[in-house]
């Protein structure tokens, strides 16, 4: 990490003069980090600190962000930490936080997929190549109880009418399986149909902006963030699926395939 230049230094004050959250515990003791935070920057507020796996360094929770403490200089650090994957670590566990904003109310709002003992919250988008393929994945596994989510994006001019045709039916998850596997694409008849959805969509789109997803595929497996079609990364929470190890990317369309051939 660099230190901050004088610019960066005059906008982390604007940060922190405009930060919500709860004020430190006062009483603190007076050596603790939290104390030697307090007493450099007292206009900052924040939620919680703790320690980081990098020595010395602490993680400053505040209502919008993670920034990072470094108490023995009193330097305070404003960005992420990346790993050698390219993962921003700092990313993934301010997402982690935010999961822990949901409610039982808001997960009766997702579409509740099969009975597994690992939770997934999955935020999706019906015409998203890799949540399609996703999609087939979790499928295919018994062991997850998935709680999933909309969030059409604006790149795709029918995921919208493909959400609440979904959100409408007697029979979500069936009219979801439906329109992973391609059955509705370019079926006009269906699409351009007024679905009434009871005001479903918006209020899952609700529930996507209080996690902050930015895009599709976003995970939270076991309270765990993860971004995108990562199978490893979900593999190395829940374990792999089945006696079978990993599911090749490229072998993902065979649940629908097979499905597809049954209705034949």
């Amino acid at each position: 990490m660099k230190r901050l230049s004088i610019k960066k230094m005059i906008l982390l004050f604007v940060f922190i003069c405009i930060t919500g959250g709860t004020a430190p515990v006062a009483g603190a003791e007076k050596n603790s980090p939290e104390a030697v935070l307090q007493k450099l920057f007292p206009k900052l507020k924040y939620k919680k600190m703790s320690k980081t796996d990098i020595d010395g360094l602490y993680e400053v929770i505040t209502s919008d962000r993670i920034i990072y403490f470094y108490p023995k200089k009193g330097y305070l650090f404003v960005g992420d930490i990346v790993n050698k994957d390219g993962r921003s670590l700092t990313r993934e566990r301010y997402a982690d936080e935010r999961y822990k904003l949901l409610s039982g109310e808001d997960l009766k709002k997702g579409i509740k997929i099969g009975s597994g003992k690992n939770i997934v919250v999955e935020v999706t988008d019906p015409d998203c190549p890799f949540c399609r393929k996703m999609h087939v994945y979790w499928s295919m596994r018994t062991d997850v109880t998935r709680y999933v989510f909309f969030k059409p994006l604006d790149m795709h001019p029918d995921a919208i009418k493909k959400s609440k045709y979904i959100l409408a039916s007697s029979d979500r998850a069936k009219a979801l399986f439906e329109t992973y596997c391609g059955n509705l694409d370019d079926k006009r008849d269906i699409l351009d149909k007024v679905h009434d959805d009871k005001g479903m969509l918006e209020a899952q789109k609700a529930v996507a902006d209080k996690l902050q997803v930015a895009g599709t595929p976003s995970y939270w497996v076991n309270g765990k963030f993860v971004s995108g079609a990562n199978i490893p990364m979900i593999e190395s929470i829940i374990g792999k699926a089945g006696n079978s190890g990993m599911i090749a990317h490229d072998k993902l369309d065979s649940t629908c395939v097979e499905n597809k051939q049954e209705k034949k």
